[in-house]
């Protein structure tokens, strides 16, 4: 990735092996791509992939996003330098080598990476970019987070001498189901049932576990002391949907492509699958607009303190306003991205680090000044740039003495 980059790899049994060749593979393609300031998102790499009635060896998958933020996907044969199959953000090909032509241009990528992950061994590994924080969070908290779940783990074998997964497996095939689970992982979200209640109502625990026999995660639920696939809810599909992703203060929104979706029962919800700093299964519950914009909020998992819960005034808001703050925080992010892209940034993230479009502040200033959330501070900027006339640097200054005015009333 790139300098102030790092990365994350998962999956990999030969594990050594298949890092080196991930991390040939990236340093040689970021090296590339940063000469029209682009970068990674993530990276597949698949010792055996089958396209159409080709098969190949030695595939990298990846999704990349340009200087203006758009994401597209690509498909590498052996080496960053040979690439062979490019998609744009609609699902088309876009360019593809000649040879491939005939055989290969009316492809639908999403299907066949789908088909692939169906068969066990093919998918070798997975890089994804993290920031340094996370990396620091990562060096600084893995012996904790490590402990909690080895704590949690022992308690679990104390009960009837077995661990979860193994009860999962038990009653599965009880129900006559053998999906060889694995990787399960507890919500320990209090409140995620309220945000799907169709999905995660009327249970007494939830999870997300990866199957080996399907190649795909699914969701679990526990009935009456009982674990069952969640009915509410397929298994997740590779797709290039982009989410976007708030976090749980809403110190930090970001435009990204998660590692798959799972859609539910409601045609307006489905679950995003992320990898964790430690290349653990995370999960967002997403809502679908009118719009087919997609905002992601984080859910609290086993391993995880309170302090990784959605905050009372993020929840608040959701549950206030309803699908209109979601739609206006699409809005806001696009009209953000367009600033930023007008101003010359090439970030499409918006973080507390950015600078506000066409000043000398950044979003964290102005946060720390008015003690606003930046959700908030977005929002309110963007309406205050739709007015006749409207310049970033007084808008800015017309946000700060409203929140100075409000904080001197207080005082008095």
């Amino acid at each position: 990735m790139e300098e102030n980059k790092s990365a994350q790899y998962t999956f990999g049994p030969e594990e050594k092996q298949i890092l080196a060749i991930l991390d040939s593979f990236e340093q040689e393609l970021q090296a590339r791509l940063q000469e029209n300031n682009g970068e990674v998102e993530n990276i597949k790499y698949y010792e055996k992939f089958k396209m159409g009635d080709i098969d190949f060896n030695n595939i990298f998958i990846t999704t990349e996003k340009d200087a203006e933020g758009n994401f597209t996907f690509h498909v590498y044969s052996g080496s960053s330098s040979n690439e062979i199959l490019a998609v744009d953000k609609d699902g088309k090909v876009s360019s593809i080598i000649p040879e491939l032509e005939a055989y290969l241009s009316n492809i639908n990528l999403e299907e066949v990476i789908a088909e692939n992950e169906k068969e066990p061994g093919r998918l070798k590994g997975i890089s994804e970019k993290m920031t340094p924080e996370e990396v620091k969070e990562m060096l600084e908290g893995k012996e904790k987070i490590v402990d909690e779940e080895e704590q949690e783990t022992d308690e679990q074998q104390e009960d009837k001498g077995e661990t979860t997964e193994e009860k999962i497996k038990k009653d599965l095939e009880e129900q006559g189901e053998d999906l060889e689970i694995s990787n399960y992982r507890k919500i320990k979200d209090k409140n995620v049932a309220e945000r799907m209640p169709q999905v995660f109502g009327n249970s007494e625990e939830n999870g997300i576990a990866y199957s080996n026999k399907l190649n795909r995660f699914v969701m679990l639920t526990k009935v009456n002391g009982k674990f069952k696939i969640n009915d509410n809810v397929e298994p997740a599909q590779t797709a290039w949907k982009t989410i976007i992703s708030i976090d749980e203060n809403g110190e930090s929104i970001e435009k990204r492509v998660p590692h798959a979706l799972m859609e539910t029962s409601n045609d307006k919800q489905e679950i995003a699958i992320t990898y964790g700093p430690y290349g653990e299964i995370d999960i967002e519950t997403v809502e679908v607009l009118p719009c087919d914009e997609r905002i992601a909020r984080g859910v609290r998992m086993q391993g995880e303190d309170a302090t990784q819960e959605e905050s009372y005034q993020i929840r608040n808001e959701f549950e206030t306003e309803g699908t209109e703050y979601s739609h206006e925080l699409a809005h806001q992010v696009n009209e953000v991205e367009n600033a930023q892209r007008d101003s010359g940034q090439v970030d499409m993230n918006i973080t507390e680090e950015d600078y506000i479009p066409n000043t000398q502040k950044t979003w964290g200033e102005l946060v720390d000044e008015t003690g606003e959330s930046l959700v908030k501070l977005v929002e309110r900027y963007n309406r205050e740039m739709q007015k006749p006339d409207a310049e970033p640097k007084k808008v800015v200054e017309i946000i700060e003495a409203d929140y100075g005015a409000i904080s001197r009333e207080h005082k008095h």
